[in-house]
């Protein structure tokens, strides 16, 4: 998984190259990022499929989840997913742009090293759910739902962690087809 990608299948699409629509997108994803990202100038190739993603990730971001369930979500599925671009990706935002403590850098490091977490904190708690729902494809036995609940984890997070997992599974998949290259400034989060 953290072995060097060979050359993309499916080349990022430059702004200048991309249908007006997706262009757009493009320049306002980096300008809310602060950085135009490999993974969002690919899923250009599918300009539907860009303004769909542009839709899910400003929707995700007012969630009721924290910044950290959000990134644990996403970095499980990255390994669980196999993901050469989100691992590393998700690495880079944890260390440098989500101001986490250093436990939940830690935590989050544990999980990019595909490592159960112990019990005991919210992150190992939101781990099992995303494995659980992966595993049962959302069929959480009903003892299994109510001890998320009294874990915490109100429906409505079960409900978007779903969502999380889906807007994963699009990126995840997109950069393993598309072997997407690493943006230079993930190299080091490798």
């Amino acid at each position: 998984m953290n072995s060097p990608v060979s050359s993309p299948r499916i080349p990022p699409v430059l702004p200048s190259e991309a249908d007006p629509a997706a262009a757009r997108i493009l320049r306002v994803r980096e300008r809310k990022w602060g950085r135009a990202w490999n993974v969002t100038s690919t899923i250009a190739n599918a300009p539907a499929v860009l303004a769909m993603m542009n839709h899910a990730w400003d929707s995700l971001g007012r969630s009721s989840l924290s910044v950290a369930d959000r990134e644990l979500i996403a970095m499980e599925m990255a390994v669980m997913n196999g993901c050469h671009y989100c691992v590393p990706a998700h690495r880079y935002i944890a260390h440098e742009e989500a101001q986490f403590d250093p436990e939940t850098i830690k935590q989050l490091e544990r999980v990019a090293r595909g490592e159960s977490l112990p019990d005991g904190t919210r992150l190992s708690t939101m781990q099992r759910l995303v494995r659980r729902l992966v595993a049962t494809h959302g069929g959480l036995a009903d003892d299994e739902f109510r001890e998320f609940m009294a874990a915490g984890v109100a429906p409505q997070q079960m409900i978007e962690t779903i969502a999380e997992i889906a807007h994963c599974t699009v990126t995840n998949f997109t950069n393993r087809l598309a072997r997407t290259p690493l943006d230079p400034f993930l190299e080091k989060y490798r």
